[in-house]
């Protein structure tokens, strides 16, 4: 490594990385998210708390770890208060969005909690995806 890329500022290296680099970034900062917010649902399911409550706790237990992560390591941008509002945001709604899914899949189907958790995380991931890069586009590089 350079002189010069070993004095630049994490977020300037990160501003320049492709696509595919930045979605690895938030997969793992989502992962990291994810881990937190599985292990709470699980506990809180398995103390007797009904699986859409659950998964309400669990989720927003993970949403500033996952803030915090996919701001620096995926886009390359510095926290500010207002992202984090429109963030949470977001984040809230696609909560209860997934949490009123999953507690009717589990209704429905008879299938065990987790297994209609996981089946959501597709879709939520993808959608949280593609708002990230709408909110955090300051990071991305210009063309040309």
């Amino acid at each position: 490594m350079n002189e010069f890329a070993e004095r630049r500022p994490v977020g300037r290296r990160l501003r320049s990385l492709r696509p595919s680099r930045r979605f690895v970034g938030f997969a793992l900062g989502s992962g990291a998210g994810l881990l937190i917010d599985l292990g709470g649902f699980g506990v809180l399911v398995a103390l007797g708390v009904a699986p859409g409550i659950a998964n309400l706790c669990s989720s927003f237990a993970s949403i500033t770890v996952v803030y915090l992560l996919v701001t620096r390591y995926s886009f390359g941008v510095g926290t500010k208060p207002s992202t984090y509002v429109i963030f949470v945001a977001w984040y809230s709604l696609a909560i209860i969005v997934f949490s009123t899914i999953i507690e009717w899949a589990v209704v429905t189907t008879g299938l065990p909690p987790i297994v209609c958790k996981l089946a959501s995380v597709p879709f939520s991931f993808s959608l949280n995806y593609a708002f990230s890069r709408f909110l955090f586009k300051r990071g991305r590089p210009k063309a040309g």
